[in-house]
């Protein structure tokens, strides 16, 4: 909603593309509350589109990795300092948690695991993109 994003609800104009969204084809108004698709839309835009944007949005090498997921059940510890090795199996193993209100139909956590956070999204096997990250580990 505007209130709860306004930048990115602003930056929702032409030129931005949206996935599993339902509107009225003759105003093309998104209808926001129609959960039949899936609960969980998604936009691209133009980083233009946001204001005070650094562009170019490029910067330094980063010191420091953090991998986020969804732990519904207290498997992982909250903070883990990893070798390159360990952070390579959890990025490959991609384990997370469904959760109510980002999938249809799950009311209850249910543990899942995604291959590089990303799986239906990967054109190469894992194990690549996990010997890319390592490799930009050590740069």
């Amino acid at each position: 909603t505007k209130e709860k994003e306004p930048e990115i609800f602003d930056a929702i104009r032409f030129g931005a593309v949206q996935e599993n969204v339902v509107y009225d084809n003759a105003t093309r108004v998104v209808d926001y509350a129609n959960k039949s698709v899936t609960e969980n839309t998604r936009v691209s835009y133009p980083l233009e589109y946001i204001p005070n944007a650094k562009i170019p949005a490029v910067g330094g090498h980063p010191s420091n990795l953090v991998m986020l997921t969804c732990d519904a059940f207290g498997v992982l510890p909250p903070v883990s300092k990893l070798s390159d090795a360990q952070a390579m199996y959890h990025f490959i193993s991609g384990y997370t948690a469904k959760i109510a209100g980002t999938e249809v139909g799950v009311t209850e956590p249910q543990a899942t695991f995604s291959a590089c956070f990303g799986e239906p999204f990967l054109i190469w096997h894992p194990v690549k993109y996990a010997r890319m990250l390592a490799e930009k580990m050590k740069a």
